[in-house]
């Protein structure tokens, strides 16, 4: 290949490149998107459709059913998951994995028209249905507004304006204000009064509803304009309502105050709220464009943000619950501190082995590979991110392999006195072909990640694209860049010094190991097969988890009540609760949501659905060593201090997310029996002292009021079945029966009614009836058997079925350990004919995750061989090296053991990049043989000589590799894939070194011979 040699003759053209490259890098870096996980979209939509006044099975029989109908006729559909509460379904619709980010929009589209063609299959009240496909907008920066003495609304109106002017800071694309009660205007009706007067609900509605109706235009007519017509009536105010007429004439005339308490208030029962470090706050939750620097944009906004309060009023004040840029700070400051611990390391070890000129020389390359790869990085439009810092690092070692091959054949022919310039260029020229053939297959290894069609494959897409562009920028540098440095910075041996490259004391103890293995081939490969098939049995007891719970100072409480409880009491618990954070020093801040999850603000979690008896805390900590103390203090004291709550502990975790470790789903028609089903199997994880959190999604079986409307006395009496349940709905929650508009704002005005003692409860004494007749009704004369019964609250469908899922975490174990202890009990439980087990969790996640990256790699490993084949032009080479890769197991299992780390999705990462590196060393050792047999050497000396002059080349590969991955040893991601690596390689190094040429001896049936075993 003449691209060494032109380098050579047009040096400065490289000087040229080289500089520009170092240019360009530092510019790439300071424009690169910085964020702190990959940014990867989230397929799933949710479809919510209210059926006011049903229960949950009407809701599931008549809108849950008709919902999840129409999405499955919709295009790219994967699962189709669905919750029916009373009033209410929710149907969660998930794309197929392999759909990306350009195409889900228009899927979202298409699932919008099916919903929309449906609407017309609902049953009457039902709808509409909203479809909202943001469920997975991530919200990095999450803020908390509190104001010592301000309402809510008046908090509302002061997050209204931040957001105002947060949406012109650059790089910001939506803002979402959460915990914002909805204001309402409650008109509280005197049942004796209104009785007294005979004035009834329903007019009063009536007359309500008509003073803020909004009527057709109008305009008056003159010789040459028109003049519109502004209609008066409309309320202005609160006390208006009060002013209203309602009845009666002249001086006769009945106001609505007269009988009634117009007040304003909020709606009841409460809607989510929120609290921050145990004061009431309203929450601004920002995302950031795609492709943003996260960094910038938060320094943008805290700028603003530092602008805005000087004009603000005295009192209120804003802090983060979640600052991504923070984060973000901290995740590429540490990496970025990773990276140059590894290239130091890197620099450090090759100095040692190659000498200060070489080393340097080699360094150099990998400092310019760097810069190169940041440069396509901005271009491919890759940001820095976890995964893609990591994939730096990970490449660091396997950079500088090129390079070291280069530099140690200009070493070896300067030592035998060959001119400069040859000896620069000929090591180029003679290994370039095999170098991008290894390199290629090293980028092949890691295909299959980024073809993977499924979350875990976008999630770690870029590791292949970053390990491409390194390793290919690598290998074009050792062309160009290292046969110029090698020309003028390698000098040539002093004549007193020795010429013999391979005399040193290393090369002489490897030739005679080497001869001993040679000379009893069949033992060598006996011993290599017993190393394998103990490493394979080893595999069995290694443990298994998909990812690894993540390093970030922040946790969650989540917190339960039984079902059916007031969301009031949720709030008053973890007031306790926050009064109990408030005096740990561990704790930096906490946030509180009740009734519903906050938005999601990070990509891997998952926000929980409204619920009223659900609560949940956000807690920062200064040091996320002290979580799992603090956890176990924190569920300790709950669960002794609230015997009623049901809490769980929740931390991040790396990777895509899933609710529980375990999760046993069943699925079937009966709702009793699958509930027998689920008691079976959380019996058999509460046995098990490794199981916590366990429960189920069905949650408890709730009370219901159900009076039965009687027909024949409510005829006789006036009263329809709609005068009941209004007369029901007034005495409680209230009726919602007009609007009062203030501004922008439009605030729904709610009809209640109050007996004299005050109580909401509805009894059939209390609760009067106006029906067609001239006075009211009691309820007890018109409904039948208004009794207690049993509900359950929650109806779950998985893929149109009912399904109840068994839920439970770890204690201090991986998830596949547990799993293996209670996988054979759950399983063995009897499943009536029409009823399914299925396992979900992170099992589900780890069987979609390997094989989504295993589907494609028969296709790398085919890519790989061809190559191979190509390369030497037959089968018997590559087959050596096929049967090589098997090596790389013995270190990784015992690397996996001996630190106590998981074999999960990255180890898996890691072992296929084993496979790439360990066939690139390979190559260039069979290579290097062929080579010398075809310039005339006798095979075996061919095979020890080449063997011989590949030892340093292939050791210092391994050896910077294996050093660079030292700084992922403590990021808790990335642990598991240093280790795989590191271990992995450096038993498969010394044993490639051996079981190569013995395989290629024994291929080939090549003999020793006596002379060349006695050198």
């Amino acid at each position: 290949m003449k691209i060494a040699q032109y380098s050579i003759q047009h040096q400065a053209v490289v000087v040229l490149l080289l500089l520009l490259i170092a240019a360009g890098g530092l510019l790439a870096y300071n424009n690169l998107g910085k964020l702190e996980d990959p940014d990867f979209t989230i397929k799933t939509a949710i479809i919510v459709t209210p059926y006011p006044g049903a229960s949950s099975y009407e809701v599931e029989q008549l809108v849950t059913e008709v919902i999840e109908r129409a999405a499955q006729s919709a295009d790219q559909i994967k699962n189709i998951n669905s919750i029916s509460r009373a009033g209410v379904s929710t149907v969660y619709v998930d794309l197929l994995d392999h759909n990306r980010t350009k195409q889900v929009q228009q899927l979202w589209d298409m699932l919008r028209r099916k919903v929309a063609a449906a609407q017309g299959s609902l049953p009457e009240g039902a709808g509409p249905s909203r479809v909202m496909d943001d469920y997975g907008d991530v919200y990095g920066i999450f803020l908390a507004l509190t104001g010592e003495g301000f309402s809510n609304a008046e908090l509302k109106t002061y997050a209204d304006y931040i957001q105002r002017e947060l949406l012109m800071v650059k790089d910001v694309s939506r803002i979402q204000v959460f915990g914002v009660r909805t204001q309402c205007v409650n008109v509280d009706i005197s049942v004796a009064k209104a009785a007294a007067l005979g004035v009834r609900p329903n007019g009063i509605a009536s007359v309500l509803r008509s003073q803020n109706l909004k009527v057709a235009p109008a305009a008056l007519q003159t010789t040459d304009r028109r003049i519109r017509v502004a209609y008066p009536g409309e309320f202005e105010s609160v006390e208006e309502i009060g002013d209203l007429v309602i009845g009666g004439r002249g001086l006769d005339k009945i106001r609505l105050r007269d009988i009634a308490k117009v007040s304003r208030g909020y709606v009841e029962p409460p809607e989510p709220i929120m609290r921050f470090n145990g004061k009431p706050a309203v929450a601004i939750a920002i995302s950031a464009a795609s492709g943003a620097n996260v960094v910038t944009m938060g320094d943008a906004i805290q700028a603003r943000l530092d602008e805005l309060f000087q004009d603000l009023p005295i009192g209120l004040d804003i802090g983060g619950v979640y600052y991504q840029s923070e984060f973000v700070k901290g995740a590429i400051g540490k990496f970025i501190t990773n990276l140059l611990e590894s290239v130091g390391i890197v620099i450090v070890v090759l100095l040692i082995a190659m000498g200060i000129r070489s080393g340097l020389l080699i360094a150099s390359g990998l400092v310019f590979s760097i810069l190169t790869t940041l440069i396509v990085m901005l271009v491919w439009g890759i940001d820095l991110q976890r995964v893609s810092i990591a994939s730096l690092i990970l490449v660091m070692g396997m950079i500088v392999d090129n390079a070291i091959v280069v530099t140690d054949g200009a070493l070896v022919r300067l030592k035998l006195c060959q001119d400069r310039e040859r000896a620069a260029i000929q090591p180029a020229v003679r290994t370039a072909w095999p170098l991008l053939g290894a390199t290629v297959i090293a980028c092949l290894a890691f295909l299959p990640i980024f073809m993977a069609p499924d979350t875990s494959g976008e999630y770690c897409r870029s590791l292949f694209q970053v390990v491409s562009i390194a390793l290919l920028a690598s290998w074009l540098l050792s062309m160009t860049q290292t046969p110029v440095f090698c020309l003028r910075f390698l000098k040539p041996p002093k004549d007193n010094e020795n010429t013999d490259p391979y005399a040193s004391l290393p090369y002489r103890l490897y030739k005679r190991m080497l001869a001993w293995f040679l000379r009893h081939g069949i033992v060598s490969v006996v011993l290599m097969l017993l190393l394998c098939g103990g490493a394979g049995y080893g595999m069995k007891i290694v443990p298994k988890m998909f990812f690894a719970d993540s390093d970030k100072a922040q946790f969650f409480v989540d917190y339960w009540l039984p079902e059916g409880a007031r969301s009031e009491q949720v709030s008053s618990d973890l007031q306790k609760v926050e009064h109990y954070l408030a005096s740990l020093p561990e704790v930096k801040n906490f946030a509180t949501v009740i009734g519903n999850g906050p938005p999601r603000f990070a990509t891997n979690l998952i926000p929980e659905p409204p619920n009223p008896t659900f609560g949940q805390i956000i807690i920062n900590v200064h040091d996320y060593l002290t979580i799992p103390d603090l956890q176990a203090r924190l569920y300790q004291w709950i669960t002794e201090q609230l015997p009623d709550a049901d809490p769980k502990m929740r931390s991040y975790i790396n990777g895509p997310p899933s609710d529980y470790k375990i999760e046993a789903r069943f699925s079937g028609p009966d709702p009793l029996v699958l509930r027998k089903l689920a008691q079976k199997a959380k019996d058999i994880m509460r046995a098990d002292p490794l199981a916590t959190y366990v429960r189920d999604d069905w949650r408890e079986r709730v009370p219901v009021w159900q009076p039965t409307y009687s027909q024949q006395r409510a005829r006789d009496a006036g009263v329809e079945r709609r005068d009941v349940a209004l007369a029901i709905l007034g005495s409680t929650d209230g009726a919602t029966v007009a609007t009062f508009r203030e501004g922008d704002e439009q605030i729904p005005i709610r009809i209640r009614t109050r007996p004299a003692d005050g109580s909401q409860v509805p009894s059939p004494e209390s609760t009067p009836v106006w029906g067609e007749g001239p006075v009211t009704v009691p309820l007890g004369q018109v409904v039948d058997n208004a009794g207690i019964s049993w509900e359950d609250p929650i109806v779950r469908r998985y893929d149109r079925r009912r399904a109840i899922t068994v839920k439970c975490d770890t204690d201090g174990v991986t998830p596949d350990t547990l799993l293996n202890r209670v996988r054979p009990q759950i399983e063995g439980i009897p499943l009536p004919l029409g009823y399914n087990l299925e396992w979900a969790g992170d099992y589900e996640l780890a069987q979609e995750g390997n094989a989504g990256v295993q589907k494609f790699m028969p296709l790398a490993l085919l890519l790989m061989f061809f190559i191979l084949v190509v390369m030497f032009n037959g089968f018997r080479q590559p087959i050596i090296i096929v049967l090589v890769i098997p090596l790389a197991l013995t270190g990784m299992v015992v690397g996996l053991l001996v630190t106590g780390k998981s074999f999960g999705f990255l180890a898996l990462l890691g072992a296929y990049s084993l496979v790439g590196m360990l066939i690139k060393n390979a190559v260039v050792l069979i290579d290097e043989i062929e080579f010398i047999i075809k310039s005339g050497k006798a095979p075996y000396d061919a095979v020890v000589e080449s063997s011989v002059s590949r030892l340093r080349p292939v050791a210092m590969a391994s050896a910077t590799t294996i050093f660079g991955m030292t700084p992922l040893l403590t990021d808790a991601m990335f642990a598991s894939m240093a280790v795989t690596i590191m271990f992995g390689l450096a038993f498969s190094t010394v044993l490639t070194l051996i079981v190569v040429p013995v395989l290629y001896t024994l291929i080939f049936r090549i003999q020793p011979t006596i002379p060349a075993l006695n050198r």
